[in-house]
C-alpha cells in the first residue's frame, strides 16, 4: 500500500461517532465500504446516507484496509472483534481505553477524533483533532493517510496520553455543560430565558481561544468577594447539590488565584 492508494474502510458502529466519522470518509478521497452494525436498521440508515453497504458482523465483509471500531467502550472487549477480517487494520476511537485491548488482533490502532458529537448537530471535521497510535510504524502512517484526508489537525499521542487528554476533556466539556444545564434551570426558576446567558457563555470561549484560562478567570471567587459569595450559597439553600458544587469550585479558583 502507497500514500497514493485508495483505502478502503468499513465502521462498526452507528452511534454519534460512527456517524460523524462516515460522513467524512465518504467526503474523502477515501472509500467508505461497510457501516457493520448489530442493529441493521441503523446501519441501513446510515450507510444510505453515506453510499456504503450496511452489513451485520456476522455477514461477509468485501475487502478492507481499516475497520473502525466506533463503539461503546464496554463492547471493545466483545468475541466478535476477533471475528473481524485478520488482514485489516483494527482501531478503536475510545478516549479512555488503552490501544492493547485489540492486540490480539495481528494490525490494530487508535483513531480517536477529539470532539463531542451529536447527529442533529453538524461539524467541521477538518478542524478536529484526530489521535493516533498503532502497534508498528506502517500501521501508524495508513492511520495517517486516512486521518489527513479528514482533518488538518493529526496527532500521534499514545495511550496514557490519551487518557489524560480524555480526562482534561471531560472537564472542558461534559462538565462544563453541566453548569450550562444548571444555569438554564437557575434562569427558568426566576422566570428568564437562558438565551440572556449565550453571548456570556460565546465571549468566555473565546477568550481562552488566545489565553491560558487562569489568566483570564474573572467573577467573584477571583476577586474573593466573600459577601458575594455568601449571598450566592443563602440563594442556593434549597439546592443543596448546586450549593456544594459552588463551595467547592469557588474555593479552587481562590486557592489558584493565591498560587498565582
Amino acid at each position: 500500500m502507497t500514500n497514493n492508494d485508495k483505502l478502503r474502510v468499513g465502521i462498526v458502529g452507528s452511534g454519534n461517532v460512527a456517524t460523524h466519522l462516515a460522513t467524512a470518509i465518504a467526503e474523502s478521497e477515501h472509500e467508505l465500504v461497510h457501516i457493520i452494525s448489530r442493529d441493521r436498521k441503523r446501519a441501513d440508515s446510515l450507510a444510505q446516507n453515506t453510499g456504503a453497504v450496511a452489513i451485520t458482523i456476522y455477514e461477509q465483509f468485501a475487502p478492507l484496509d481499516i475497520i473502525i471500531l466506533a463503539i461503546k467502550d464496554e463492547a471493545l472487549g466483545e468475541e466478535f472483534i476477533n471475528h473481524l477480517p485478520s488482514s485489516a487494520l483494527i482501531c478503536h476511537t475510545s478516549g479512555s481505553v488503552a490501544m492493547d485491548v485489540l492486540n490480539n488482533q495481528s494490525s490494530y490502532g487508535i483513531f480517536y477524533p477529539l470532539q463531542t458529537f451529536s447527529k442533529q448537530k453538524e461539524v467541521d471535521f477538518n478542524s478536529i483533532p484526530i489521535c493516533l497510535e498503532a502497534n508498528n510504524s506502517k500501521n501508524l502512517q495508513t492511520l495517517h493517510q486516512l486521518a489527513q484526508s479528514i482533518s488538518s489537525k493529526v496527532y500521534e499521542v499514545d495511550s496514557a496520553q490519551r487518557k489524560a487528554l480524555h480526562l482534561a476533556a471531560v472537564f472542558a466539556c461534559n462538565f462544563t455543560n453541566l453548569m450550562y444545564d444548571i444555569s438554564e434551570k437557575l434562569c427558568k426558576e426566576s422566570g428568564m430565558d437562558f438565551e440572556i446567558l449565550r453571548p456570556l457563555i460565546q465571549e468566555t470561549a473565546a477568550k481562552v481561544q488566545d489565553h491560558i484560562p487562569s489568566e483570564v478567570q474573572t467573577g467573584p471567587a477571583a476577586r474573593n468577594d466573600q459577601k458575594i459569595i455568601e449571598k450566592h450559597q443563602a440563594m442556593l439553600t434549597q439546592h443543596p447539590d448546586y450549593q456544594n458544587i459552588y463551595k467547592i469550585l469557588t474555593n479552587e479558583i481562590i486557592q489558584n488565584n493565591e498560587e498565582l
